[in-house]
């Protein structure tokens, strides 16, 4: 209780009996003493960072201010040999370790074998590299004894109250030293974890670079990657053992699974290189406009695979008959099935690590957000690349097409066109307009910059 009142202490009261009478178990009872509770304010969950997050009110302040607030809290935490005995590298090491010790029964249900095996890999180079930083931060005394289950939910906002009562943090792991104490940075990559989950790495970022200004350390920064790949394995092994619990209710161990698969993700992406992280891509527009040749283009250049709907189409119905619009394998429920399928395909992609290129037309905010979705739930960045060329060379490229997957002419693409929807406020901010008039060489290039711009987000502590 001591060392949770130290980052909130107007929550926890004290420490009560749990007694035992006539009537059954009491809290602060005169019966017989048979366990003892800590007494705790009641805190609404509304107030909790998450819940902030999810409402759309968490902002940049409220990260800056919490960063100030640890920065502070590390700075007047316990230190000295016995805490950072805890920060040098064989125990350090020994935790990641331990991940994937306790996770190898996991694989092929929340992780792939080779997202596993990547994971395990870039884990052992990377300590590699840190290793005299390690050493040398706890050499100097810099871990220190803190909270260590950082998580948003664990977060407390109350802009109308005093300092410190204004900002509170909860249940600090009190059982386990080797949890609790540990270099700085371990507490800090907590939050840019759960940040990255929920979709925010620019909070994420915000909230990282307001902590080591404020903690001056810079030289914490390059251990961020690290911790933040290690916090998410954790919650990966600890999802994923709720999965294989038979007590827990299937809905709650599909909703652990999809957590786990997400958190195995966000691990690998942070130790990833830029070019072999996971990803979606959504190559998308109206027949003629060059999808399909881009898309070829990008997965000989950075490693995609491509999932191309028309191929798709014909292998789910299987027969190659052409249809009219809306007709047919390309009636309404018939695209739909081939999206799903689509959709199927890439996830079982995304289970091995791989990046994912999907070649269709999108026509529909619909289909547009039935992979954006399934992207954010893998905690992958995605882009809708939107190709677009003039309607002339779009017929001139429809009349010379042969012996192509795609059944469209100039006929279908100009129905296609009178009911194409323009991405919309949830697709738009992900949307990417890649002029294909010009060639593709040209259109390579433009394509290219959107896959930086992907490479560039997707890890969180840079």
């Amino acid at each position: 209780m001591q060392l949770n009142r130290r980052l909130a202490p107007s929550v926890y009261l004290g420490v009560v009996p749990v007694t035992q009478d006539a009537a059954g178990l009491r809290m602060e009872g005169q019966g017989e003493v048979i366990e003892w509770a800590v007494k705790m304010v009641r805190l609404p969950e509304s107030a909790t960072f998450l819940s902030r997050l999810r409402r759309g009110e968490l902002g940049p302040e409220a990260l800056e201010m919490l960063a100030g607030r640890l920065a502070a809290f590390h700075e007047s935490a316990d230190d000295g040999p016995s805490v950072s005995a805890f920060g040098r590298f064989e125990v350090v090491a020994g935790n990641a370790w331990e991940n994937f010790d306790q996770s190898t029964a996991q694989v092929g249900t929340t992780l792939g074998r080779t997202v596993f095996d990547r994971l395990h890999e870039l884990t052992e180079s990377t300590l590699v590299g840190l290793r005299p930083t390690i050493e040398a931060r706890a050499a100097r005394g810099v871990p220190r004894d803190g909270h260590g289950d950082l998580r948003l939910d664990h977060i407390y906002l109350f802009p109308d109250c005093k300092p410190p009562d204004d900002l509170v943090i909860i249940d600090g792991i009190e059982f386990n030293d080797r949890f609790r104490c540990a270099d700085p940075v371990a507490d800090v990559a907590f939050p840019v974890m759960d940040l990255a989950r929920y979709s925010r790495r620019d909070l994420g970022r915000a909230f990282a670079n307001a902590y080591f200004r404020a903690s001056d350390d810079a030289e914490g920064r390059s251990l961020l990657p690290f911790y933040i790949a290690y916090r998410a394995a954790v919650r990966g092994k600890v999802d994923g053992m709720e999965v294989n619990e038979p007590e827990v209710p299937e809905a709650e161990r599909t909703e652990a699974l999809a957590r786990a698969r997400a958190y195995w993700l966000l691990a690998l992406s942070e130790l990833e290189e830029p070019a072999r992280r996971p990803c979606l891509v959504m190559v998308a527009g109206l027949p003629g406009t060059g999808k399909s040749t881009l898309a070829r283009g990008l997965a000989e250049r950075a490693g995609f695979v491509v999932i191309r709907s028309d191929l798709v189409r014909k292998e789910i119905a299987g027969t190659g008959f052409n249809s009219g619009f809306e007709a047919g394998i390309y009636a309404p429920e018939w695209t739909e099935r081939t999206y799903a399928e689509c959709l199927r395909r890439a996830e079982a992609q995304w289970f091995e690590g791989r990046r994912v290129l999907i070649d269709a037309t999108f026509r529909t905010e619909v289909s547009r957000r039935l992979f954006l979705d399934a992207a954010e739930n893998w905690c992958i960045p995605a882009r809708l690349m939107v190709c677009r060329a003039g309607e002339e060379i779009v017929r001139g490229r429809l009349e010379r097409r042969r012996n192509d997957a795609s059944d469209a002419d100039w006929a279908i693409y100009r129905q296609l066109a009178a009911r194409w929807e323009e991405p919309g406020e949830f697709t738009q901010p992900v949307t990417r307009e890649i002029p294909t008039g010009e060639g593709i060489d040209q259109a390579l290039i433009s394509a290219i910059d959107v896959l930086q711009e992907i490479q560039r987000e997707s890890p969180v502590s840079t």
